[in-house]
């Protein structure tokens, strides 16, 4: 039986000793015998953090990556430079002029893709692309704006200038393991609530083994996250669930208190699948 497991390569904090954590997400999936990374953090702790976790990066098969920022694609030149030609998989947009407004200035937190340089392979939708895995857009006409609340100082340079950003290269992904389908979350700008009920319409199921990754809730009011956690506890039944990055404790806690299965995704978290 070909291994089936989910692991975080970086996350901002660590269980460890022997881990290094980082402002960032980077996890690993082997799934049917196919080694895949889904983004990369800022990459100071993914080549030493792999190693540790027994991940050989130089037998990856492809990498995905769930949008644009920094804190998760900062790494992917570097990690490309090592292994060589692998496909990239990427909405369009995910080299859009993501940026972050700050005392009156506006600084870059994209990334810079030369697509001529990579086998880039766009996502749109909702596709498999290895066996068993899939990535999942959530179009703008089906998010919810009452479950999608990005914060003001992230925008889009565009040009008529700036506007806020729309995170249209948000992706999601989704593994049908042993136990059931798991839901890997980037940072989830679609919305959680939103990324979770176009999965549910993709595969016809609200029942999931997990759900991993961020929830971008670490810097919401209290009324946006206590909306947004009693619709995850009440319209989805998952088994578990490893939130992490930037879900923030306090949406943790709340989840724990509606008597939901709930463990932190630390940096080093390894989870058969």
């Amino acid at each position: 039986m070909d291994a089936m497991r989910l692991s975080i390569l970086a996350e901002n904090s660590t269980r460890s000793p022997f881990i290094l954590p980082e402002y960032g997400l980077s996890l690993h999936v082997e799934v049917g015998g196919t080694s895949i990374l889904i983004d990369t953090a800022q990459g100071f702790g993914l080549f030493p953090n792999a190693a540790k976790m027994g991940i050989d990066l130089a037998k990856l098969d492809l990498v995905a990556l769930s949008h644009g920022h920094f804190d998760h694609v900062g790494g992917v030149a570097s990690l490309y430079s090592f292994h060589g030609p692998m496909p990239v998989w990427a909405h369009p947009s995910v080299d859009a002029r993501h940026s972050r407004r700050k005392n009156g200035r506006v600084h870059f937190i994209g990334f810079h893709l030369n697509r001529n340089a990579v086998d880039f392979h766009p996502v749109t939708g909702h596709l498999e692309i290895a066996p068993r895995f899939w990535a999942v857009e959530v179009p703008r006409d089906r998010r919810d704006p009452e479950f999608m609340k990005n914060p003001s100082h992230l925008v889009l340079e565009g040009p008529d200038g700036l506007v806020p950003d729309p995170f249209d290269d948000d992706l999601s992904f989704v593994v049908q393991g042993e136990q059931g389908l798991s839901v890997l979350l980037g940072c989830a700008h679609a919305g959680v609530v939103n990324i979770l009920e176009e999965v549910a319409r993709v595969f016809r199921t609200r029942s999931f083994f997990t759900v991993v990754g961020g929830m971008h809730m670490a810097d919401q009011d209290d009324a946006y996250v206590e909306k947004v956690v009693g619709a995850l506890s009440g319209r989805f039944d998952v088994r578990k669930w490893y939130p992490c990055h930037c879900t923030g404790f306090q949406a943790a806690s709340r989840l724990v208190a509606r008597g939901q299965n709930v463990d932190w995704g630390y940096a080093g978290t390894s989870i058969d699948l």
